[in-house]
């Protein structure tokens, strides 16, 4: 009766001990928040038995504490296309759910994850920091007016769902950025667009905002180095990149308007191919959406010299669209930018400690529909900070 009695009490305790512990991925100590799946749970990201067929964006992270103490990565990722109906934004189901169609791992081990489509909620609000990049080069004088009529309406628009602060780069020859103004709100953007005798290409010329005398004195830095040179949209990029005010902690996300290729004149810190280095453009930097409005297509790229702008869009999971010269008959509203931006995704999972070590972690995040006809994967380089 004895040896049976302390069979069973050590039996009680292996179980004990069986429940308390979760797979920690070199962590210690029990790591587990109500409502989020562990580790234990998930699978292995699946093998996709065919070419990826649509995009998924940069991601943004924030940690938050959960009601028990314990910290949580919540990734907020936009909106991702349907290959079979571009108009289409999937709905994505996570650990544990009989529709799961994403799966994430870090370092190569499976996370267990909750996962919200926010169109489905009232409650989630996503916050963006959007930037408009314009070309206002003399060819752009056709569609200008009608670029900044379609960008006013379309912000207007998206704050009434989004928590949304709005800045705006103009770039000319040579890459030189020639006006600007600072993250700001509705209002503000819809004045410095409106500014008195400011028509045309000129809407996005000129530096305002309280701090318009530091963005005016930083400008030249951010050029190709030859003003008789054709654009470059990614020196306004990189202008935004650095000395904008954005928030912490929220998705970043760019337009690009132009109707020319980007033109780095040979400088690489100023070309497409820089921001497809994720050491100079990691995803907490932003998704870059492009929008090109010309009927000069069918050229060939060059390296360094003439690049496909729509590149930047393809480095980091933005969508793209090509339009006529004036820019007539186009509105944002139906663009793919906007249900990406409307159709985004909460993602939270546990068991982060370790993650918090000052060194880079490898995130790959794969998208497979139950019968394989929607295929997407896309890996991150995240240095997680608290």
């Amino acid at each position: 009766m004895k040896k049976q009695l302390f069979s069973l009490m050590i039996a009680a305790g292996l179980f004990s001990l069986a429940s308390c512990t979760v797979e920690d991925n070199g962590s210690t100590g029990v790591i587990t928040v109500p409502g989020i799946p562990a580790d234990t749970e998930a699978d292995p990201n699946p093998t996709l038995p065919d070419a990826p067929n649509t995009n998924v964006a940069n991601i943004n992270y924030v940690v938050e504490t959960a009601s028990n103490g314990n910290k949580v990565i919540r990734f907020d990722l936009t909106g991702i296309q349907s290959p079979e109906n571009p108009t289409e934004w999937l709905r994505l189901y996570g650990t544990n759910t009989s529709e799961q169609n994403i799966w994430i791992s870090i370092d190569d081990l499976p996370k267990g994850f909750t996962i919200e489509n926010t169109i489905d909620s009232e409650e989630q609000v996503s916050a963006v920091d959007l930037v408009f990049l314009v070309d206002n080069s003399g060819s752009m004088g056709e569609e200008a007016d009608a670029v900044a009529k379609e960008i006013l309406d379309w912000s207007k628009m998206l704050s009434k769902t989004l928590d949304m602060r709005f800045g705006c780069v103009g770039y000319d020859y040579g890459g030189e950025v020639n006006g600007a103004i600072n993250m700001c709100g509705i209002n503000e953007i819809d004045a410095f667009l409106n500014r008195s005798g400011k028509y045309g290409i000129d809407r996005t010329m000129g530096f305002e905002g309280p701090d318009k005398d530091v963005l005016a004195k930083e400008y030249a830095r951010y050029s190709t180095g030859t003003w008789s040179a054709d654009e470059c949209g990614v020196s306004s990029l990189r202008y935004a990149d650095d000395l904008f005010n954005f928030r912490k902690n929220t998705n970043r996300v760019y337009v690009n308007f132009t109707d020319e290729p980007n033109y780095p004149q040979g400088h690489e810190p100023m070309s497409t191919q820089w921001v497809k280095d994720p050491n100079n453009w990691p995803t907490t930097k932003g998704t870059i959406h492009t929008i090109y409005s010309s009927t000069y297509v069918n050229w060939t790229e060059r390296p360094l010299w003439e690049e496909y702008p729509w590149n930047l869009s393809a480095y980091t999971g933005g969508t793209e669209i090509k339009t006529n010269s004036s820019f007539s008959g186009v509105s944002l509203s139906t663009l793919p930018i906007t249900g990406a931006l409307q159709n985004s995704y909460i993602i939270k999972f546990t068991n982060v400690e370790s993650l918090f070590d000052g060194q880079p972690h490898k995130i790959k995040i794969t998208i497979l529909s139950p019968n394989g006809t929607v295929r997407a994967e896309k890996e991150y380089v995240v240095t997680f900070k608290l």
